[in-house]
């Protein structure tokens, strides 16, 4: 894979998850690569199968467990067509944990939840990974948050987020 331009080459990126090439993710992962704002744990974190990736590279540095995104969520969204709600679309300072959650599987959210990933961090506009649970139509993942639950189901009611 070429080092040139700043950004996560992301088909590439999508294939050394699939293929599980850990020295070319380790690459991007230490260079601090992004796409679009977002880095590899991020990207990693919403991935079918990126739960490998959170696994092992958490463990790496810990300090990337809970790095914000610098840019919007439109961007990104329509460059892998995610259907999100214009409110989360204009919103940033996402977490790799506030990704999972919305697009991720169950495995991704475990996993950063095992690493010590933070639920109650807040984006820009205040909203936290276990208010994008409420929202997940995933029992798996709303179980992650079931300790709090009664709160979140009485501050955020019906969920119309995304």
């Amino acid at each position: 894979m070429s080092n040139s331009g700043k950004e996560i080459p992301l088909a590439e990126f999508a294939n050394h998850i699939e293929t599980k090439n850990v020295a070319e993710i380790r690459k991007l992962f230490q260079d601090d690569r992004k796409f679009k704002g977002f880095s590899v744990l991020m990207i990693a974190a919403m991935h079918t199968n990126g739960a490998w990736v959170l696994n092992q590279f958490s463990r790496e540095d810990k300090g990337k467990i809970d790095q914000r995104s610098t840019q919007e969520l439109r961007e990104l969204a329509d460059t892998l067509q995610l259907d999100v709600d214009d409110d989360i679309l204009s919103d940033k300072y996402f977490t790799p944990l506030m990704l999972a959650v919305m697009f991720g599987p169950p495995d991704s959210v475990k996993a950063l939840l095992d690493a010590g990933a933070k639920p109650d961090l807040q984006t820009n506009r205040g909203f936290t990974a276990k208010m994008f649970a409420t929202c997940r139509n995933d029992d798996t993942i709303k179980s992650y948050f079931t300790r709090n639950r009664e709160f979140c189901d009485a501050y955020w009611g019906s969920c119309n987020l995304m």
